[in-house]
Protein backbone atom coordinates (compact mmCIF):
# COMPACT_ATOMS: atom_id res chain seq x y z
CA UNK A 1 0.00 0.00 0.00
CA UNK A 2 2.62 2.29 0.75
CA UNK A 3 4.70 1.59 -2.56
CA UNK A 4 1.39 2.36 -4.28
CA UNK A 5 1.06 5.89 -2.45
CA UNK A 6 4.86 6.75 -3.15
CA UNK A 7 4.35 5.53 -7.21
CA UNK A 8 1.03 7.85 -7.36
CA UNK A 9 2.86 10.62 -5.87
CA UNK A 10 5.47 10.47 -8.54
CA UNK A 11 3.39 10.10 -11.15
CA UNK A 12 1.28 13.39 -9.85
CA UNK A 13 4.67 15.81 -9.78
CA UNK A 14 5.77 14.62 -13.31
CA UNK A 15 3.86 17.10 -15.14
CA UNK A 16 5.02 20.04 -12.67
CA UNK A 17 8.70 19.13 -13.12
CA UNK A 18 8.31 19.35 -16.89
CA UNK A 19 6.68 22.48 -16.20
CA UNK A 20 9.37 24.30 -14.21
CA UNK A 21 12.06 22.93 -16.89
CA UNK A 22 10.10 24.68 -19.44
CA UNK A 23 9.93 27.61 -18.32
CA UNK A 24 13.69 28.92 -18.41
CA UNK A 25 14.39 31.89 -19.86
CA UNK A 26 16.36 32.02 -22.79
CA UNK A 27 19.24 34.75 -22.12
CA UNK A 28 20.49 36.57 -25.24
CA UNK A 29 23.47 39.10 -24.17
CA UNK A 30 24.12 41.76 -26.34
CA UNK A 31 27.67 41.71 -25.33
CA UNK A 32 28.29 38.40 -26.24
CA UNK A 33 26.41 38.83 -29.65
CA UNK A 34 28.57 41.61 -30.75
CA UNK A 35 31.65 39.14 -29.70
CA UNK A 36 29.95 36.32 -32.27
CA UNK A 37 29.41 38.68 -34.99
CA UNK A 38 33.15 39.83 -35.25
CA UNK A 39 34.28 35.95 -34.81
CA UNK A 40 32.48 35.24 -37.96
CA UNK A 41 31.84 37.11 -41.14
CA UNK A 42 29.05 39.22 -40.21
CA UNK A 43 29.78 42.15 -38.88
CA UNK A 44 33.20 44.15 -37.71
CA UNK A 45 31.97 46.10 -34.80
CA UNK A 46 29.06 46.44 -32.36
CA UNK A 47 30.78 47.54 -29.79
CA UNK A 48 28.90 46.97 -25.94
CA UNK A 49 28.68 48.67 -24.39
CA UNK A 50 28.23 51.31 -26.27
CA UNK A 51 29.58 55.10 -25.11
CA UNK A 52 27.71 57.79 -23.44
CA UNK A 53 28.72 61.63 -23.22
CA UNK A 54 27.85 64.12 -21.25
CA UNK A 55 29.06 67.90 -21.85
CA UNK A 56 31.90 65.90 -24.23
CA UNK A 57 32.72 63.43 -21.29
CA UNK A 58 32.29 60.11 -21.02
CA UNK A 59 29.75 59.01 -18.49
CA UNK A 60 29.66 55.34 -19.24
CA UNK A 61 32.19 53.59 -16.58
CA UNK A 62 31.73 49.95 -17.98
CA UNK A 63 32.28 51.17 -21.96
CA UNK A 64 35.40 52.87 -20.09
CA UNK A 65 36.63 49.59 -18.40
CA UNK A 66 35.98 47.80 -21.70
CA UNK A 67 37.27 49.68 -24.58
CA UNK A 68 37.79 53.31 -23.13
CA UNK A 69 40.67 55.01 -21.35
CA UNK A 70 40.40 52.36 -18.50
CA UNK A 71 40.25 49.78 -20.67
CA UNK A 72 43.96 47.64 -20.85
CA UNK A 73 45.51 48.75 -24.25
CA UNK A 74 45.16 45.59 -25.99
CA UNK A 75 41.04 45.76 -25.63
CA UNK A 76 41.79 49.65 -27.28
CA UNK A 77 44.14 47.91 -30.24
CA UNK A 78 41.62 45.30 -30.89
CA UNK A 79 39.01 48.08 -31.19
CA UNK A 80 40.71 50.40 -32.85
CA UNK A 81 42.48 47.52 -35.30
CA UNK A 82 42.01 45.92 -38.58
CA UNK A 83 38.99 44.03 -39.61
CA UNK A 84 40.35 40.17 -38.45
CA UNK A 85 37.29 37.98 -38.81
CA UNK A 86 38.77 34.79 -40.33
CA UNK A 87 35.24 34.04 -42.28
CA UNK A 88 35.38 38.06 -43.31
CA UNK A 89 36.05 38.78 -47.27
CA UNK A 90 39.44 39.09 -46.40
CA UNK A 91 39.65 36.83 -43.32
CA UNK A 92 42.33 33.98 -43.10
CA UNK A 93 39.96 31.25 -42.68
CA UNK A 94 38.59 32.21 -46.40
CA UNK A 95 41.93 32.80 -47.53
CA UNK A 96 43.41 29.49 -46.45
CA UNK A 97 40.48 28.41 -48.33
CA UNK A 98 40.71 30.13 -51.49
CA UNK A 99 44.70 28.69 -51.24
CA UNK A 100 43.17 25.07 -50.63
CA UNK A 101 41.06 25.13 -53.82
CA UNK A 102 44.53 26.50 -56.11
CA UNK A 103 46.34 23.93 -54.60
CA UNK A 104 43.74 21.38 -55.31
CA UNK A 105 43.70 22.59 -58.72
CA UNK A 106 47.64 22.05 -58.69
CA UNK A 107 47.12 18.91 -57.91
CA UNK A 108 45.02 17.81 -60.11
CA UNK A 109 46.66 19.00 -62.52
CA UNK A 110 49.88 17.10 -61.29
CA UNK A 111 48.20 14.05 -61.18
CA UNK A 112 46.78 14.33 -64.15
CA UNK A 113 50.61 15.05 -65.68
CA UNK A 114 51.80 11.93 -63.71
CA UNK A 115 49.02 10.22 -65.25
CA UNK A 116 49.80 11.33 -68.71
CA UNK A 117 53.74 10.56 -68.38
CA UNK A 118 52.94 7.10 -66.57
CA UNK A 119 50.72 5.87 -69.54
CA UNK A 120 53.13 7.27 -72.17
CA UNK A 121 56.12 5.65 -70.27
CA UNK A 122 54.07 2.60 -70.41
CA UNK A 123 53.78 2.94 -74.04
CA UNK A 124 57.35 3.48 -74.61
CA UNK A 125 58.29 0.40 -72.37
CA UNK A 126 56.08 -1.30 -74.65
CA UNK A 127 57.97 -0.36 -77.46
CA UNK A 128 60.94 -0.27 -75.39
CA UNK A 129 60.89 -4.34 -74.86
CA UNK A 130 62.02 -6.90 -76.91
CA UNK A 131 58.85 -9.21 -75.97
CA UNK A 132 56.13 -6.80 -77.69
CA UNK A 133 58.58 -5.87 -80.42
CA UNK A 134 56.80 -8.22 -82.63
CA UNK A 135 53.70 -6.82 -82.31
CA UNK A 136 54.77 -3.31 -83.57
CA UNK A 137 51.91 -2.28 -86.28
CA UNK A 138 54.98 -0.59 -88.08
CA UNK A 139 56.75 -4.19 -88.23
CA UNK A 140 53.97 -6.26 -88.92
CA UNK A 141 52.65 -4.70 -92.08
CA UNK A 142 55.82 -3.70 -93.82
CA UNK A 143 59.01 -4.85 -92.37
CA UNK A 144 58.16 -8.49 -91.18
CA UNK A 145 57.03 -8.92 -94.78
CA UNK A 146 60.46 -6.80 -96.61
CA UNK A 147 62.77 -8.60 -94.70
CA UNK A 148 61.45 -12.61 -94.72
CA UNK A 149 63.42 -13.64 -97.35
CA UNK A 150 66.74 -11.96 -95.06
CA UNK A 151 65.46 -14.14 -92.45
CA UNK A 152 64.76 -16.98 -94.51
CA UNK A 153 67.81 -16.91 -96.24
CA UNK A 154 70.39 -19.59 -95.81
CA UNK A 155 74.12 -18.76 -95.94
CA UNK A 156 74.98 -22.39 -96.19
CA UNK A 157 72.60 -23.92 -99.35
CA UNK A 158 74.59 -25.10 -102.33
CA UNK A 159 71.59 -24.23 -104.57
CA UNK A 160 72.27 -21.85 -106.75
CA UNK A 161 68.54 -20.70 -107.26
CA UNK A 162 68.30 -19.07 -103.61
CA UNK A 163 71.68 -17.31 -104.44
CA UNK A 164 69.97 -15.68 -106.98
CA UNK A 165 71.59 -17.80 -110.14
CA UNK A 166 69.88 -19.63 -112.72
CA UNK A 167 72.98 -21.91 -113.50
CA UNK A 168 75.31 -23.71 -111.60
CA UNK A 169 78.32 -22.72 -113.38
CA UNK A 170 77.75 -19.19 -112.77
CA UNK A 171 77.39 -20.10 -109.26
CA UNK A 172 80.16 -22.37 -108.97
CA UNK A 173 82.47 -19.88 -110.63
CA UNK A 174 82.19 -16.65 -108.14
CA UNK A 175 82.01 -19.01 -105.42
CA UNK A 176 85.61 -20.72 -106.52
CA UNK A 177 86.60 -16.76 -106.95
CA UNK A 178 85.47 -15.91 -103.34
CA UNK A 179 82.93 -14.04 -104.38
CA UNK A 180 80.04 -15.90 -102.82
CA UNK A 181 81.93 -16.33 -99.51
CA UNK A 182 82.49 -12.84 -99.20
CA UNK A 183 78.69 -12.03 -100.16
CA UNK A 184 77.66 -15.20 -97.42
CA UNK A 185 79.66 -13.13 -94.13
CA UNK A 186 77.88 -10.02 -95.22
CA UNK A 187 74.47 -11.77 -95.35
CA UNK A 188 75.56 -13.36 -92.07
CA UNK A 189 75.94 -10.08 -90.38
CA UNK A 190 72.72 -8.89 -91.88
CA UNK A 191 70.89 -11.74 -90.08
CA UNK A 192 72.39 -11.11 -86.73
CA UNK A 193 71.32 -7.26 -87.32
CA UNK A 194 67.92 -8.10 -87.63
CA UNK A 195 67.99 -10.82 -84.91
CA UNK A 196 69.63 -7.92 -82.04
CA UNK A 197 66.68 -5.65 -83.53
CA UNK A 198 63.86 -8.22 -82.76
CA UNK A 199 65.33 -9.61 -79.55
CA UNK A 200 67.50 -7.04 -77.86
CA UNK A 201 65.51 -3.89 -75.43
CA UNK A 202 65.77 -0.67 -77.36
CA UNK A 203 63.87 2.57 -77.94
CA UNK A 204 61.04 1.99 -80.88
CA UNK A 205 62.60 4.57 -82.77
CA UNK A 206 66.52 2.82 -83.32
CA UNK A 207 64.46 -0.26 -83.67
CA UNK A 208 62.57 0.46 -86.88
CA UNK A 209 66.24 2.16 -87.77
CA UNK A 210 67.76 -1.05 -87.62
CA UNK A 211 64.90 -3.09 -89.43
CA UNK A 212 65.37 -0.29 -92.05
CA UNK A 213 69.34 -0.89 -92.27
CA UNK A 214 68.83 -4.53 -92.80
CA UNK A 215 66.28 -3.75 -95.63
CA UNK A 216 68.40 -1.39 -97.56
CA UNK A 217 71.40 -3.72 -96.97
CA UNK A 218 69.54 -6.61 -98.00
CA UNK A 219 68.23 -4.81 -101.33
CA UNK A 220 71.60 -3.84 -102.24
CA UNK A 221 72.75 -7.51 -101.63
CA UNK A 222 70.29 -9.04 -103.78
CA UNK A 223 71.03 -6.12 -106.47
CA UNK A 224 74.60 -7.35 -106.58
CA UNK A 225 73.90 -10.72 -106.82
CA UNK A 226 71.94 -10.27 -109.15
CA UNK A 227 74.86 -8.18 -111.26
CA UNK A 228 76.61 -11.37 -110.72
CA UNK A 229 74.38 -13.49 -111.82
CA UNK A 230 74.07 -11.67 -115.15
CA UNK A 231 77.45 -11.31 -115.96
CA UNK A 232 78.49 -14.57 -115.18
CA UNK A 233 75.41 -15.37 -117.85
CA UNK A 234 76.67 -13.25 -120.27
CA UNK A 235 80.45 -14.88 -119.80
CA UNK A 236 78.98 -18.59 -120.36
CA UNK A 237 77.05 -17.48 -123.40
CA UNK A 238 80.54 -15.60 -125.03
CA UNK A 239 82.54 -18.92 -123.90
CA UNK A 240 79.84 -20.97 -125.81
CA UNK A 241 79.79 -18.85 -128.87
CA UNK A 242 83.66 -18.67 -129.09
CA UNK A 243 84.01 -22.89 -128.50
CA UNK A 244 81.07 -22.99 -131.17
CA UNK A 245 82.92 -20.79 -133.74
CA UNK A 246 86.55 -22.87 -132.86
CA UNK A 247 84.54 -25.87 -133.78
CA UNK A 248 82.72 -24.61 -136.94
CA UNK A 249 85.75 -22.74 -138.57
CA UNK A 250 88.85 -24.54 -137.21
CA UNK A 251 90.80 -23.02 -140.35
CA UNK A 252 90.32 -18.97 -139.72
CA UNK A 253 91.76 -19.90 -135.83
CA UNK A 254 95.54 -18.92 -136.07
CA UNK A 255 97.97 -18.60 -134.01
CA UNK A 256 98.53 -14.89 -134.20
CA UNK A 257 95.04 -13.71 -132.82
CA UNK A 258 94.82 -13.81 -129.41
CA UNK A 259 92.07 -15.27 -127.76
CA UNK A 260 91.28 -11.56 -126.49
CA UNK A 261 90.60 -10.73 -129.66
CA UNK A 262 88.55 -13.21 -130.68
CA UNK A 263 86.57 -12.87 -127.83
CA UNK A 264 85.76 -9.58 -127.95
CA UNK A 265 84.54 -9.83 -131.62
CA UNK A 266 82.08 -12.58 -130.35
CA UNK A 267 80.94 -10.13 -127.99
CA UNK A 268 80.83 -7.78 -130.32
CA UNK A 269 78.79 -9.90 -132.66
CA UNK A 270 81.01 -9.87 -135.59
CA UNK A 271 81.59 -13.78 -135.23
CA UNK A 272 78.84 -16.11 -136.51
Amino acid sequence: MKNILILTLIILLLPFTEWKGQSIKRIKDKHIVGQEKRQVFYEWGDWQPKPKYFLGIQTNYAYAMVWGWLAPSRNRDYKGGSDIRPLGPWGLQNQRYATTLVQQDKTEDIQEEAKNTYEENLKEFYHYTSATSSADPLYLLYYKDMLKSLDNFDTNSPVPYQWGFTSYKAWERFNNFGIIGECRRKIDVMQDKYKIAKTVDMPRGKRILAYHDCLIEWRKMRKYLAYLNAQAENRLKAEARLESYKTKNPAKITKERRDAEIFMDVLTGHLY
